[in-house]
């Protein structure tokens, strides 16, 4: 058992934690940064390090800690590319979120910088589920695990990227929130990462149970949304 990948992946998931504490203290708006650029020296030491490790080993199939990395990296990206559409729905239409901070392209598009951000998140997410199993836990235990982590974490990273978003902007004022959070959102992660054994059923490859995670998590965030507004 390798456990470069283990250190990375722990290491990256701090670095992570430690960028969105920076970008909630510093004083962004009087040092006139644009916010979303902090979040690219995380980025770049993530893409390195993985790259770094998957690539140790051309034969990636010789160790097993690199190959559950490539699968997470291929899952978070296969994820967050089928979510996006549900994305573009709440900044564009529903103007649930609104992003305060663009980055390549401007207010097109939500920015480059959070969507490889997600990816990076939703790696480490389905990285810890198969680490889980592989200490021996049983699949519903890990991923039961794995869902309250990324629940909790969802407040965490959202409250904290303040200067990023502005949650509710349409000033729906009945939706509960948790430090400034939605309530939904929460929820959302904890029921689709519950239902990580349903994505990898019949040792489905990456890139279908990604696809399948990222259709869940879309409409179930959806959903969630809805009845919280009509409550």
């Amino acid at each position: 058992m390798n456990l470069k990948t283990d250190k990375a992946v722990l290491t990256v998931a701090l670095t992570t934690f430690l960028t969105f504490l920076l970008v909630f203290l510093l004083p962004i708006r009087s040092l006139k940064i644009r916010v979303i650029w902090l979040l690219y020296p995380n980025l770049l030491l993530a893409i390195g390090w993985f790259v770094y490790l998957i690539r140790t080993h051309p034969n990636i199939a010789e160790n097993e800690s690199e190959d559950i990395l490539w699968q997470s990296v291929l899952f978070g990206f296969t994820a967050i590319a089928t979510y996006l559409p549900m994305d573009w729905l709440f900044s564009k239409k529903v103007r649930l979120i609104i992003y305060r901070s663009s980055d390549f392209f401007g207010n097109v598009t939500t920015p480059i910088g959070l969507i490889l951000t997600w990816v990076l998140l939703v790696t480490l997410a389905v990285y810890c589920y198969h680490r889980l199993q592989m200490f021996g836990l049983h699949r519903f235990v890990a991923s039961g695990i794995t869902g309250i982590t990324a629940a909790v974490g969802s407040v965490v990273i959202y409250g904290l990227g303040k200067e990023l978003w502005e949650w509710n902007a349409l000033r729906v004022d009945h939706i509960p929130n948790i430090a400034a959070v939605p309530i939904f959102m929460p929820i959302t992660f904890l029921l689709t990462y519950i239902l990580c054994p349903y994505y990898y059923h019949r040792k489905q490859p990456a890139l279908i149970a990604g696809m399948r995670c990222g259709l869940f998590m879309g409409i179930t965030m959806f959903l969630s949304f809805i009845v919280f507004w009509r409550s």
